[in-house]
């Protein structure tokens, strides 16, 4: 037997114990427990976060539902963790629809720069919660057997450089970004800089050996891996796209779960993703005082510049809508659902 065979054997083996098979939900007095596997080290933001949603569920449906957690790519590889949730050898994993994007198109949707006018992270993060527990798990999560069941957002991205502090799209000439590729890539060309492909642990090293001359990357995260140490300048009110991530859980789990304690999983997901955007308020602050004392600043385009950007910006909006419509998936629908959520009425 192959070690992935033992795996699916270990993973039925769980959910028949935990579950009647075929009778619905174990008896009420007996507490459910759902194994959740992500690939963060165990003193992310993102670990933390989970261990907070599992304290969560675990007092508010008093003992009944509990996590058993396995941090740090334990249960599956990150590219690995979908699959993973698929076919049964985690109850609930994380997915990170960029990593894996020939897996999840249409929940890249997000990384669209310079879609609607909301500004605030947490509404922007409730507008993908809500495509993606709605019209995401229609066409792309269910139909693989698994289904969203938390959904947020990082903060927007901005631009950020260690020297020149940039006003204008045509600054940017011969101007060496990293981006993650992608979206971000089109964006970086679409704006005449020059795009580097850096994974985000390599970016500082990258910044100070003067690879590239600043990043696409969210404040937050970027105060996370110390880049205030070398960066001078980030934008504050443009939008180069935000960084999806989402929980799934396999849709027959689901299924056999009360609706009681499906509720509480949508609910406490959301609790969560509260008490994450609080951790990045602070981080935000804390780089954006780091920046001024060393003689920088984050600073924000003025408004009369700002569609200058977005024109810059618009063909890579349209390219992403007709790359998908091409392969037959609803990208118009899904992108202007996207643009609704993300324009305040």
């Amino acid at each position: 037997m192959s070690s992935w065979t033992r795996r699916l054997a270990g993973a039925a083996t769980f959910v028949a114990a935990a579950f009647t098979l075929g009778t619905g939900p174990a008896a009420a007095e007996d507490p459910i427990t759902l194994r959740v596997a992500h690939s963060y080290p165990t003193r992310h933001t993102g670990a933390i976060a989970m261990e907070y949603w599992g304290k969560l569920v675990d007092e508010q449906s008093n003992g009944r539902l509990k996590f058993e957690i396995y941090p740090a790519e334990q249960l599956a590889k990150s590219a690995d963790l979908l699959d993973a949730a698929i076919n049964g050898i985690s109850d609930i994993s994380y997915a990170a629809p960029l990593y894996v994007s020939d897996r999840l198109p249409l929940s890249t949707v997000s990384a669209i720069p310079l879609v609607g006018n909301k500004s605030d992270p947490r509404a922007q993060g409730a507008a993908y919660s809500e495509l993606a527990l709605g019209t995401l798990n229609e066409v792309e999560y269910v139909p693989q057997g698994v289904r969203v069941i938390q959904a947020s957002v990082t903060h927007a991205y901005q631009l950020m450089t260690t020297k020149t502090k940039i006003l204008t799209p045509d600054q940017l000439k011969g101007v060496k970004l990293r981006s993650s590729g992608g979206i971000q890539e089109r964006s970086v060309e679409a704006l005449g800089a020059i795009a580097v492909a850096i994974p985000a642990p390599d970016l500082y090293p990258a910044l100070q050996r003067g690879t590239v001359d600043g990043s696409l990357f969210n404040i937050p995260t970027a105060g996370g891996y110390k880049l205030e140490e070398l960066l001078r300048y980030s934008t504050s009110n443009l939008n180069f796209g935000l960084f999806p991530t989402l929980y799934v859980i396999n849709e027959n789990v689901w299924q056999k779960l009360p609706k009681d304690l499906q509720d509480l999983l949508i609910k406490t997901g959301k609790e969560m993703d509260e008490y994450v955007q609080k951790l990045y308020v602070e981080r935000a602050e804390t780089f954006e005082a780091e920046l001024k004392k060393r003689g920088g600043e984050v600073y924000a385009i003025p408004a009369s510049g700002v569609p200058v950007w977005a024109g810059k910006l618009k063909p890579v909006q349209a390219a992403w809508v007709k790359d998908y419509d091409g392969r037959g998936l609803p990208g118009t629908r899904v992108f202007h659902e996207w643009e609704e959520l993300m324009t305040a009425r």
